[in-house]
């Protein structure tokens, strides 16, 4: 069974540069993989969708059905994605079942804040934009088991051997 690696956080937490640095790390053992960040799939085939729960729970839907079809065809998925409630999280449990490998990606808000290059959560505070997670829409901290990695105290390749030394890959 080909694994889905599905890291979720808060905006700005490390999702994406863990994902590139866990695709690289797969890719040089001659694994096929394929990564899938929330933002490049909200500028196209999520691009009809906005942030509300409804939404949300669609663009996730996508994600985690088009994770399981390239998964079926052999290749280790990673996917980026906020996925801040824990009933979006089961959608995904149910979606790709056992292959499924959850991870959060564990930061405090105000290092969240303190890295965002696309100036988000500025953005959110001068109310300019509406549900931002973590700020002005709730994430719900992981009630089932999954692994966490805590990206404010480790660095890229530390974050790697957690997730290896956790059996994940």
């Amino acid at each position: 069974m080909t694994p889905v690696f599905w890291l979720f956080g808060l905006p700005s937490s490390g999702k994406t540069t863990l994902a590139k640095a866990l695709r690289d790390h797969l890719q040089a053992a001659g694994k096929p993989v394929i990564l899938l960040d929330g933002d490049e799939l909200r500028s196209g085939l999520c691009a009809d969708l906005g942030f509300s729960d409804p939404d949300r729970r669609e663009n996730l839907r996508r994600a985690a059905q088009l994770a399981k079809l390239l998964a079926g065809q052999g290749s280790t998925v990673i996917c980026a994605f906020v996925t801040p409630k824990e009933h979006h999280r089961q959608q995904v449990r149910q979606i790709l079942g056992e292959q499924l490998r959850l991870i959060h990606i564990d930061c405090p808000l105000e290092v969240c804040i303190a890295r965002d290059v696309k100036g988000l959560y500025a953005k959110a505070a001068a109310r300019q934009m509406t549900g931002m997670t973590g700020t002005q829409d709730d994430f719900e901290v992981p009630q089932e088991s999954c692994w966490s990695v805590r990206t404010d105290l480790l660095e890229v390749q530390d974050a790697l051997n957690l997730i290896h030394s956790a059996g994940a890959f």
